[in-house]
């Protein structure tokens, strides 16, 4: 299924705008809406995004706050998922059962653009943080890496993944997917497609 990447033409703005760069207000946001552990991942995924930012001559400001920003939609009951895939129309698979620990990715992403007037390209990131694009760019491959090592319970077999993408942010997309699509493989399924273009487009680099 080809999914659409969906955005308001324009900021919304309302009683829920932030400004995009008031960090303190981003975190009290996000806090209020997930979970005492899940927070405090966002909180790891923002450092983490900040040093990978620095280390590849990136905005941290900006990796830190989409960082932080990145599972706002995580926690949200169906009913509010359902009402902000209604609002925007995004298509009905992204409703079914074996999407619901994806969908966070697309709503978060309209959500962030919504109250916080974060541009295309943060937004972008939020989205292509579960099941990357094959046209990646930087910031994208940032979040979706700092939102791996942005945390407590890293598996054993991915311990050296942050320090791979220190070293090569490609090389550590690379290393995460293979894992991933093992792992994958043994319940008889596998990466998504346009995920399976990305790993051969990046081990062909």
């Amino acid at each position: 299924m080809k999914i659409h990447f969906f955005f308001v033409t324009k900021t919304c703005y309302n009683k829920h705008v932030i400004n995009m760069y008031d960090i303190e207000n981003v975190k009290q946001t996000v806090k209020k809406l997930v979970n005492e552990e899940r927070y405090n991942h966002c909180l790891l995924t923002g450092d983490a995004a900040k040093e990978l930012a620095k280390k590849y001559n990136y905005d941290e400001k900006i990796a830190y706050i989409v960082g932080i920003a990145h599972d706002i939609a995580k926690d949200f009951s169906k009913e509010e998922i359902k009402k902000w895939a209604d609002k925007y129309q995004l298509p009905k698979e992204l409703l079914k059962d074996n999407y619901k620990q994806l969908i966070h990715a697309d709503i978060g992403a309209i959500v962030c653009q919504e109250w916080f007037g974060f541009n295309t390209a943060m937004c972008r990131a939020i989205k292509y943080h579960t099941v990357p694009d094959e046209e990646m760019n930087l910031l994208d491959k940032i979040i979706f890496i700092a939102d791996k090592i942005g945390r407590t319970d890293i598996p054993e077999d991915l311990k050296d993944l942050k320090e791979v993408a220190l070293n090569n942010l490609d090389e550590a997309i690379i290393l995460f997917l293979e894992k991933q699509q093992i792992m994958l493989k043994k319940h008889n399924r596998d990466l998504f497609p346009r995920t399976i273009k990305l790993l051969e487009s990046l081990k062909k680099e």
